[in-house]
């Protein structure tokens, strides 16, 4: 059975087709997440592992790689991913993801601004020093929204 083309389509229902191949009957164990559906497994918590699906699809390839990148705020330095090469570049646009429990990856939800600890590479137009916040002049900053995109780019300067 395929999902329906035409009335009301549910998650459940969904989550039965990909792991029975069946949609509308087969047992599913809550919580479904959407994004084990697309990427399968159960990184994200759901109830049941699915099938890995979509492994040519973008920005969801299965076979993404993950680089790690410190960035720092006035009281945090942590670590988070990007699928784009961080000794290379980081643009708007880009999305910076946190690892959760099971070793998955989803979008980094915090929001906010961060200084790039790019250890002397050029970013942004920004020569950095690579030192702690607040790095000095030129330190590259990335602000990130709570979806955890890009959303602009710039260069430290003191006040």
């Amino acid at each position: 059975m395929a999902v329906p083309t035409s009335g009301v389509l549910t998650l459940e229902g969904i989550a039965q087709e990909a792991l029975y191949g069946t949609y509308g009957t087969g047992v599913i164990t809550p919580p479904i997440h959407l994004y084990d559906l697309v990427n399968g497994g159960d990184s994200a918590g759901s109830g049941n592992s699915y099938p890995t699906v979509n492994d040519g699809c973008t920005p969801n390839p299965v076979d993404r790689i993950y680089s790690p990148v410190t960035v720092s705020n006035v009281s945090l330095t942590q670590t988070v991913y990007t699928t784009t090469n961080p000794s290379t570049s980081l643009s708007i646009g880009d999305i910076l993801y946190k690892q959760v429990a099971g070793g998955g990856y989803v979008p980094y939800n915090g929001g906010g601004g961060f200084i790039y600890n790019s250890a002397g590479d050029t970013f942004f137009g920004c020569p950095s020093p690579g030192g702690q916040y607040p790095g000095g002049l030129g330190e590259p900053i990335v602000s990130v929204n709570s979806s955890g995109v890009i959303t602009s780019t710039s260069c430290y300067q003191e006040p």
